[in-house]
This record gives structure tokens, C-alpha cells and sequence, in this order.
């Protein structure tokens, strides 16, 4: 765990505050030693502590008015990431807090709603997936993972690969800051998903959350098409019903590609083209980290889901409800595009082509 304790006390030691779920009952024992370093330190030193490390912990210690925050930090989270979070956390207390500080007579219960606000900037800054990441096997499998802030500065970067091609990182901070941008011009939330699926199933996912961005990088196998069915001289029709055979979306919007590339063309709703350069700026650094084209694209925001589908010389657009599950999109996909099923009529069989 990342974060081991989010502890206020007093300057005389008297705990006032230690988040529930870090917590350990022995919240006395942690502010009492806390405290009498900070008076050693600053009766021989003359100057106040703000970091006390152990073999295996970082305490990061904020003095305002009469209290200290006290921060716990595991040695496996990075210096810059602890910093912005525990900054965040210090600034929330003192705006909601600082006149009951000023009045404090003993009632610690004051200080009681202080647990929901830790709750929801840890969320907000990636805390509880960092620590999934970094803690469970699951993160192992993982190829790679970063955390950037929102002023895009890495807090976390890790390669669990041998050999790791560096020129990634660069490649999903960049992916990470579009999908931003989109999310802001289309959909106005302040978190969201985005997945990108190559044809040999590398995944990479960019998280947005309110305070920062993660983008993972792994492969998974099942994912990979085997086979192209790409339905290049299809219908407009003809392609809608195949798309509502494999995917049953609320919506579908079907484009040649070249209307994206006129930008005289008014007929394309223009969060549509935000969205196709999204996958296009996509495609062009994946393709150069992996020699392997997109075949999906699937966005996850506060308004339902959005997925894009490569078709060669088209792109379609399909909007499902919230309930549709990301995992279900790209299984479709992948059975969409393997498909044997022979054309009956008179239209020629969909042309087997990779793009």
C-alpha cells in the first residue's frame, strides 16, 4: 500500500484525526513518537522536520497553525507522486478546516467528515489503482504503467518488461493529454476510459481521473485477429446490418474516410472528427511502437460508450448505453472481423484485406 497512514495531531501529540482505512489503533503511539522528534529537532537543530525516514517508510510531516499532518508513505511509492498527493490532501484540510483548528477545545469530532475528503482525493489522484498496480499479479503481468499529473509530469513509471522500448512513455503521455482534450470538447467529464486495441492485441489503456492520467500497456493473446474481413465494397446498409449483428449498438454512423480528411465537410458531427483524431494520433504512435495497426477504439465516459471500428476506407462510429461492458465491444469486434460467413446474394464476397 502506498499511502500507510493519513494521521492529524496536535503540537502537544493529541491525535485528532487518522483515516479509517489506514488506520491501525495505534494512532498514540505514532503521534507521541511523531512529535517528540519533531521537539528533538527542533531543540538541537532549531529548525522543524518535515521528513522522517524509516527502513521501509517515508513520514511526510505538515505543520498549520496548531496541528501537524502526517503522512505515512511506503518506500515503493516515488517522492513526487507522495508530494502531490499529500499537498493536495494538506490544502483540502485547511480550506474546509482551519477555523475549527483556530477553536479546537477537544472535540475530535469536528473532524469527522475530514474521511469522506480523503476518500475521494485519493480516488481523484489514482491512489487505490496505484496500489492495485503495484500490489496485486495482475500488475505484474502488465507490461508497462505511468502516472502523469495534469500538468503532465510523470509520478509514476514502471516497466515490468525486459528491454522495455523507453520511447513509450513519451508516446502514452501524449495519448494520455488527447484523450484529455477529448473528453473535455466532447462529453465535459472529468474522467473516463479509452482503450486502444492493435490487430495483434496490444492494449493500451489511458485512465482519466480528476487529478491525473494513467496509461498501461500489456498484450493479451486473445485479442489478436487472426483474420481480416474488412467488408471494403459493402453498402452503407449492407454494413449497418452487420454491425447491428455483431454489436447491437444504440446508434451507428458510418464515414468514408475521406470526408474526415476535407475540412470543408459540414456534414460530420464534430465531436465525430475530435474523435477520429483521437484514433488517428493513436494509430500513428502505436503503429510505430508495435509495426501494427488500431482496429478498435473504445471511449468510456460519464455519457455511455462510444467505439470506433477501422473498415479500411470507412469508419464507424457506435454509441451503446452505459451498461455495455468494453470487454463485450472488443469480443465483438474480434468475431466481426474473423468471420467465415459466405455472401448469398449477388454481392461479391467482403474483400479479405489487412489495412
Amino acid at each position: 500500500m502506498l499511502i500507510r497512514r493519513i494521521l492529524i495531531v496536535t503540537d502537544s501529540g493529541l491525535p485528532v484525526f487518522d483515516y479509517e482505512e489506514y488506520s491501525r489503533g495505534d494512532e498514540v503511539l505514532v503521534s507521541g513518537l511523531v512529535t517528540a522528534i519533531l521537539k528533538f529537532a527542533e531543540e538541537t537543530e532549531k529548525e522543524r522536520l518535515s521528513r522522517v525516514y524509516f527502513e521501509e517508510s517515508l513520514y511526510i510531516l505538515t505543520a498549520i497553525e496548531s496541528v501537524i499532518l502526517i503522512f505515512q508513505i511506503s518506500d515503493e511509492m516515488p517522492g513526487e507522486y507522495a508530494e502531490y498527493v499529500s499537498n493536495q490532501i494538506t490544502e483540502s484540510f485547511v480550506k474546509n478546516y482551519r477555523e475549527e483548528v483556530k477553536r479546537f477545545r477537544g472535540d475530535v469530532s469536528v473532524f469527522h467528515g475530514f474521511q469522506e475528503t480523503c476518500e475521494e482525493i485519493l480516488l481523484q489522484n489514482g491512489v487505490t489503482i496505484a496500489n492495485t498496480l503495484i500490489d496485486t499479479p495482475e500488475g505484474e503481468k502488465l507490461k508497462a504503467w505511468c502516472l502523469y499529473s495534469l500538468e503532465n509530469e510523470p509520478l509514476i513509471v514502471k516497466a515490468n518488461s525486459p528491454n522495455y522500448n523507453i520511447d513509450s512513455f513519451t508516446i502514452f503521455q501524449v495519448l494520455g493529454k488527447s484523450f484529455r482534450k477529448v473528453s473535455k470538447n466532447t462529453e465535459r467529464c472529468s474522467k473516463g476510459t479509452c482503450f486502444h486495441i492493435t490487430h495483434e492485441g496490444n492494449l493500451v489503456q489511458s485512465i482519466l481521473l480528476p487529478a491525473v492520467f494513467i496509461v498501461i500497456e500489456t498484450a493479451i493473446t486473445e485479442l489478436a485477429v487472426q483474420r481480416f474481413r474488412q467488408f471494403k465494397i459493402k453498402s452503407q446498409q449492407q454494413l449497418e446490418e452487420i454491425i447491428k449483428e455483431f454489436y447491437n449498438p444504440g446508434k451507428i454512423h458510418i464515414y468514408s474516410k475521406k470526408e474526415f480528411l476535407s475540412s470543408s465537410e459540414k456534414t460530420i458531427n464534430p465531436r465525430f472528427k475530435t474523435l477520429y483524431d483521437l484514433f488517428s494520433a493513436a494509430e500513428k504512435g502505436l503503429e510505430y511502437l508495435y509495426k501494427s495497426p488500431i482496429h478498435v477504439q473504445i471511449l468510456n465516459m460519464d455519457k455511455g460508450i462510444i467505439a470506433i471500428i477501422k473498415l479500411v476506407n470507412r469508419v464507424a462510429f457506435l454509441e451503446f448505453e452505459s451498461q455495455q461492458t468494453s470487454a463485450s465491444i472488443i469480443e465483438s469486434t474480434k468475431r466481426m472481423f474473423e468471420q467465415e460467413k459466405l455472401v448469398k446474394d449477388d454481392t461479391p464476397e467482403a474483400m479479405l484485406e489487412k489495412s
